[in-house]
């Protein structure tokens, strides 16, 4: 007994391709995995980033700027036209940037510029482009970008030592005796007894 609907005198190839379309039922097919940027298969990113409307994709970027373009789609689309958009499009490079509005820095109404920190991997060319292209992207539109000014930022261990060589002079004299002085309360008392004699002669 046959387990397909086919007609008896359906090809062997037909019957062939009926059984595999028959199992490919139980095809396990992860989609909590395949939708998660960061559990998603590596080859797959791109068809999600396609599914996530992301603006910006390269195929040589590293898998974990891949990933972190492709979880940061909503947000940005979400935030477009906001200095947050900006500063989150420019994190997966590992880059860090500071905007410059034009009230801040005394320039023309509207315009704007912006620090970036290159750590101490440095930029490219190629990649410099991107960070244009990608800015542009998600600035505010009434925004004119004048700048950008990069910062090389790099880290080490350093290691400081010190010395330190003090001592004291000391002289000693032969030693003399101090006068001794001693002092107390000295109470002095004095009297005095006085004693007239009067004689009156009389005239005779």
């Amino acid at each position: 007994m046959s387990n397909d609907l086919l007609p008896p005198s359906a090809s062997r190839m037909e019957r062939v391709a009926a059984r595999v379309c028959a199992s490919l039922g139980e095809v396990p097919v992860p989609l909590r995995q395949l939708w998660n940027p960061w559990t998603c298969r590596a080859d797959l990113l791109p068809y999600l980033a396609w599914a996530f409307s992301v603006d910006r994709w390269d195929e040589a970027w590293p898998i974990s700027t891949k990933r972190k373009a492709v979880a940061d789609a909503f947000y940005l689309h979400k935030y477009k036209g906001t200095t947050g958009a900006m500063r989150r499009v420019v994190e997966p490079f590992g880059f860090f940037i500071r905007v410059n509005e034009w009230w801040n820095i005394d320039t023309a109404p509207g315009t704007f510029t912006l620090d970036i920190g290159v750590e101490d991997q440095g930029i490219s060319e190629e990649t410099y482009q991107e960070l244009e292209r990608l800015i542009a992207d998600v600035k505010p539109c009434s925004r004119h970008m004048l700048g950008m000014s990069l910062h090389l930022q790099t880290t080490g261990d350093l290691y400081i030592g010190a010395g330190s060589y003090s001592g004291d002079t000391l002289t000693v004299y032969p030693y003399f005796p101090e006068t001794i002085a001693v002092g107390g309360d000295d109470y002095t008392g004095a009297a005095i007894h006085l004693i007239d004699t009067v004689e009156i002669a009389s005239g005779d």
